[in-house]
């Protein structure tokens, strides 16, 4: 085995290795009961709506979670498939073919593993773009459980950094096909025509703070002052997270810092 062959097979089988387990949503386990008599007709039926409301979000949370799962399982397919090229790769790299009809035959095994290896990838970018297609769906449903649209700005960020889906985290990248923490929010902003600080410990700055429980698609979430995520609704992140993973999404966790561009 030629060491182009298994740099190209070991990166190719890298994009799917290393990466954490995306957390799958838990739906809530029931809504609140019906109202009880007695209470004035107005406020029922407020409550009412907002039941129906905690329905259509319970119903999307499932989806989402389904969505996920689906994800998670595209991720362990991918990167068994692209192991076992590599390993086929690995196993042939002793060959030492004495004669020109094995040295033919070692050619065209080389040139089946790249093929395939190739074909791997290919179908694992195709299902990722569907998988983001039905994110985005979710998202654009929004505006039918009464959440409030984000600006446009903040929508447009959102919708960049979702294009990244699978990109790999590189120290101190700023796109387009590679990224730091950072660097994600801050080329996502700029899609959108906003300027961001580079560095997390300036972006914990940029605009203003906003309290967790009014969080919007678009903002920055700071889960420490080294590492900054940007919310895409439904309790959820995108986010660079670490070496040796790949821009993914994450639930926001309890205890972060909220920064909103202006």
């Amino acid at each position: 085995m030629t060491a182009p062959e298994l740099d190209i097979l070991g990166r190719a089988h890298a994009l799917f290795a290393g990466r954490r387990e995306m957390p799958v949503l838990e739906p809530t386990s029931g809504l609140p009961s019906a109202s009880p008599d007695g209470l004035p007709a107005a406020y029922r039926q407020a409550a009412d709506r907002h039941r129906e409301d905690l329905g259509a979000v319970r119903r999307v949370d499932a989806e989402l979670s389904a969505i996920l799962a689906r994800a998670q399982r595209d991720q362990r397919e991918a990167h068994q498939q692209t192991r076992a090229v590599l390993d086929a790769a690995r196993a042939d790299a002793e060959s030492a073919p004495d004669n020109p009809v094995a040295q033919r035959e070692l050619m065209r095994r080389r040139a089946r593993r790249l093929r395939a290896q190739h074909a791997h990838v290919l179908a694992a970018r195709r299902r990722a773009r569907r998988r983001l297609a039905l994110v985005r769906a979710l998202r654009y449903r929004r505006h039918r459980l009464r959440v409030p649209a984000p600006n446009e700005r903040a929508a447009l960020a959102v919708r960049a950094a979702l294009s990244r889906l699978g990109c790999p985290y590189v120290w101190g990248a700023a796109g387009p096909d590679r990224f730091d923490c950072s660097g994600l929010v801050k080329w996502a902003y700029a899609q959108a025509g906003v300027h961001l600080d580079r560095t997390t410990y300036d972006q914990i700055n940029d605009g203003v703070s906003v309290a967790r429980s009014q969080v919007r698609p678009g903002d920055l979430v700071f889960p420490h002052a080294g590492h900054v995520q940007l919310a895409i609704g439904n309790g959820m992140v995108v986010e660079a997270p670490h070496a040796g993973a790949n821009v993914q999404i994450s639930r926001m966790g309890a205890n972060v810092a909220i920064r909103r561009p202006l």
